[in-house]
């Protein structure tokens, strides 16, 4: 019974040898990792910025007399057409002031007709030597002080009637009423209160604050793409107008966009984001963030070459809005690069090309 205890450490430490030949070392697997094929192409560099929208035209109407507001004939949201009548402002002093000025010329008129008949008559006596020349020369001036008299006066009522008009408060052009401002009674004039906010929704406008970096390739005519916060619709407009300097404290161009209405979906106050093309690439080589490690203007990206992963120095340029870095050197068309995985890898090992969406999971 001894001898048999003996032996048994004896067994197991000869099947344990034999085990550790027949299986050998263990090796791990290579790593997956997701791949692209490098590819040149012309990209638009887009960037989007944030806008309000605004009423293609709007304008304060003011009366252009003093007065008091008698009447209100229109409110907020009414269409109006050019003409329109908006509102009526008292004229009684105006009234006043016009039949004034009809008395003015009737004077003229009068002193007029006096002055021609007065110089008719020494006309015929001065050819009968019984005034002097001298009386018939004033006779004369007379008349021409008369009738510049009488101009003086019709300008004047001209004038008056014009004035008078103004107690109409009406529209500068076709639009609607944004908001009104007073009401029935209140004293207005040139000087203000604002009686309506007028606008129109045919065209709108917005205005992005570009900054400096990206206004190169701005010019008016350029096409803009806006989509308003909260929908799925997308608008297409141009570059109406720019500033023709930056602002010194915020270093950004104010850019006006314009976008056709007809339907009206558009709502001044709305707000949303303008996509502009501010740079166009040609044939170029843009990488995704993920793939590329940069230190400054170069970097390194992984390739699979013969079923291994090869470590490329690159030189870099610009990152695009959308964080895909571009390649300037040191990487070629065709080349098939490691975009996901890349930390799982080093130079010169095997590693297994899997799809994204298979490595994801």
């Amino acid at each position: 019974m001894k001898r048999v205890l003996a032996i048994l450490p004896l067994l197991v430490l000869s099947f344990s040898c034999d085990s550790g030949q027949k299986g050998g070392p263990r090796t791990r697997p290579a790593p997956q990792v997701a791949v692209q094929d490098v590819k040149r192409e012309d990209i638009e560099v887009r960037r989007s910025y944030l806008v309000t929208l605004l009423p293609g035209e709007q304008a304060g109407v003011l009366s252009r007399t003093s007065g008091y507001v008698q009447q209100i004939l229109v409110d907020r949201g009414d269409q109006i057409s050019k003409g329109d009548r908006l509102a009526l402002v008292d004229n009684q002093e105006i009234d006043a002031q016009q039949r004034q000025a009809a008395a003015q010329v009737e004077l003229a008129e009068a002193s007029l007709n006096n002055a021609k008949d007065q110089a008719k008559r020494l006309g015929d006596l001065v050819s009968k030597e019984l005034v002097a020349p001298a009386d018939v020369d004033n006779a004369e001036t007379a008349v021409k002080v008369g009738e510049a008299q009488l101009k003086a006066a019709q300008a004047a009522l001209s004038a008056s009637k014009t004035r008078s008009s103004w107690s109409e408060i009406v529209a500068p052009f076709d639009g609607y009423i944004i908001t009104r401002g007073v009401d029935v009674g209140a004293l207005v004039g040139p000087q203000g209160p604002v009686l309506f906010q007028v606008g129109t929704n045919k065209t709108v406008k917005a205005v992005a604050t570009i900054p400096q970096a990206d206004i190169a390739k701005i010019a008016v005519g350029l096409a803009g793409e806006l989509k308003i916060e909260g929908t799925q619709e997308s608008f297409e407009g141009v570059v109406s107008r720019f500033a023709p300097a930056l602002d010194e404290k915020t270093r950004t161009l104010a850019v006006e966009l314009s976008f056709d209405n007809p339907e009206g979906r558009l709502k001044p106050g709305m707000y949303g984001r303008v996509s502009l093309v501010i740079d166009e690439l040609k044939d170029a080589l843009v990488v995704p963030p993920r793939a590329v490690v940069r230190r400054g203007e170069v970097g390194s990206i992984f390739v699979v070459k013969d079923g291994k992963a090869v470590e490329v120095m690159v030189g870099l340029g610009r990152t695009l809005p959308d964080a895909r870095v571009e390649v300037i050197s040191g990487l070629n068309d065709g080349d098939t690069m490691i975009t996901l995985g890349r930390d799982l890898v080093r130079d010169g090992q095997d590693v297994r090309t899997v799809s994204e969406t298979d490595l994801r999971r």
